[in-house]
């Protein structure tokens, strides 16, 4: 993985973490410039996340003899165990303590519906978020992988046209059905193409091309119009192209992101992250009300609780389960031999 991915991913995913902070802690009440930043823009970690999703995907299933049985065992094992467990570990959380993770609430349909990545209206009627909420934009990103799947049952040179076209369906047919597909009829699908361009880019070597002056243009500029636009919306043209280009000249200067052990172990450990950072917070919360802590100390405690159960999750769901899928299909390949 690349070094500039790696600090990316950690960046997303921190900064949805202090965004949730600001809202479950202080309610978006804080004035201080940096609260402020993160308060209005921390969300835009999903829109980063969407764009590098597609860089990533596109990049390790392409130019490879792989097969969409094995494309799709892999990304259900890298998304599917550890969100399971976090969605079950928040279900048992409003079972036995009501009312610690805000925004949500336990019915067993609709806990299966979670589960299975199908959008379903939210029992607490904040609108069609899953069980642990912040898997909203895992119900996008399973979508993709299924329309990535299906270009691969074609030849490669044309993939990014067929892909082009699925998350353009994706976008325009299951809404027509109604009720919880009308999900998918949200814009920032479209995020996900920004990163399969930059990705086919830099296996033109074009990326590579562009020398600092330029990238850091780039990424300045993107900032400017970051904070231009204001409060993060998710629209790809106000978030998602921002990002795209932030993650373009990010690349485009991996030389400058040398490895640095634990920004790596931030970028690995970041899906892992997004989970449970929201449980976290909640109970951090209570705990806070009923011993009195300050808010320094509350929020140290929520980073390192953080990092750990991240670090946790990472070395015993995320890479034991991956690695067992990938050592099961080496033998299957073997018997076969």
């Amino acid at each position: 993985m690349l070094n500039s991915i790696q600090s990316l991913r950690a960046l997303a995913a921190w900064m949805v973490v202090f965004h949730h902070y600001m809202q479950l802690v202080h309610n978006f009440q804080l004035t201080d410039p940096i609260s402020v930043s993160m308060q209005r823009y921390g969300a835009m970690g999903v829109d980063l996340f969407f764009v590098i999703s597609g860089f990533v995907i596109y990049l390790s299933a392409t130019g490879k003899d792989i097969s969409p049985s094995t494309f799709i065992r892999h990304r259900l094992a890298r998304v599917a165990p550890a969100y399971w467990v976090f969605t079950l570990i928040t279900a048992v959380t409003l079972i036995l303590l009501p009312g610690t993770v805000p925004l949500t609430l336990y019915e067993p349909l609709f806990m299966l519906k979670s589960l299975i990545f199908i959008p379903a209206q939210n029992p607490s009627g904040i609108g069609l978020y899953p069980l642990m909420t912040v898997g909203w934009t895992l119900n996008y990103e399973m979508a993709f992988y299924i329309v990535f799947l299906g270009s691969l049952f074609f030849p490669q040179k044309l993939r990014i046209p067929l892909i082009v076209l699925g998350v353009y369906l994706l976008y325009k047919a299951p809404p027509k059905l109604g009720d919880g597909f009308t999900f998918y009829g949200n814009p920032i699908v479209f995020e996900f193409l920004f990163g399969i361009l930059i990705a086919y880019a830099y296996q033109k070597k074009l990326v590579q091309r562009i020398h600092f002056l330029p990238a850091f243009l780039m990424a300045a500029t993107s900032v400017a119009v970051i904070i231009y636009f204001g409060q993060t919306t998710h629209s790809p043209l106000k978030s998602g192209l921002p990002c795209a280009i932030i993650l373009l000249a990010a690349i485009s200067q991996e030389r400058f992101f040398t490895r640095i052990d634990f920004i790596n172990k931030l970028g690995d450990w970041s899906y892992s992250t997004y989970l449970c950072h929201v449980l976290i917070i909640s109970g951090m919360v209570k705990i806070q009300q009923s011993l009195g802590l300050g808010h320094i100390t509350t929020l140290l405690l929520i980073i390192g609780l953080v990092i750990a159960a991240s670090g946790l999750s990472f070395h015993f769901i995320e890479k034991p389960i991956s690695r067992r899928v990938k050592r099961n299909e080496s033998k299957t390949i073997v018997t076969t031999l």
